[in-house]
């Protein structure tokens, strides 16, 4: 089943493609791996790209709070996540694209609206370059997070 994205999603995932495309052949040039990338489209119709942050001591940083932060610096903290593509490699193609972690969920929620949108995506390099598998899921921040945390002393 093909989703139906908007025109300013259409334009975060051909974006998302285009740089995937780009910082993995940096990163293959230095010797690293692929890894995930998250894109967020603000509601000022800006775009921010993050990376997933490795880390040894399992402190590393999502992709995507990396483009949220990176949405943050550029912005101020009353912006709001239009929407959010996430793109993983995969050794092959997958029944569904990896989701976000519950962290993630969270800070999407608390920083996007009821309107916000999460895209999904797969990845793979082969022969011919990187391939993006044409399946894509597209979900509500309540489909992803129905029950979020809510502070009960806030």
């Amino acid at each position: 089943m093909t989703i139906q994205l908007t025109k300013d999603e259409q334009r975060l995932v051909d974006h998302a493609k285009e740089m995937v495309v780009k910082y993995n052949n940096h990163r293959n040039a230095k010797g690293q791996l692929a890894t995930i990338y998250a894109f967020v489209l603000s509601d000022s119709g800006k775009i921010y790209d993050g990376a997933c942050l490795e880390s040894t001591i399992s402190a590393g940083i999502c992709a995507e709070r990396a483009a949220i932060s990176n949405m943050f610096t550029k912005e101020t903290y009353s912006s709001k996540i239009a929407c959010i593509v996430t793109l993983c490699p995969v050794p092959e193609q997958l029944e569904y694209s990896p989701t976000p972690c519950g962290v993630c969920r969270h800070v999407i929620w608390q920083y996007g609206d009821s309107k916000t949108t999460i895209i999904c995506g797969q990845y793979m390099k082969d022969n011919d370059g990187w391939r993006f598998v044409p399946k894509k899921e597209k979900y509500s921040t309540t489909q992803l997070y129905p029950k979020p945390f809510i502070d009960p002393w806030a």
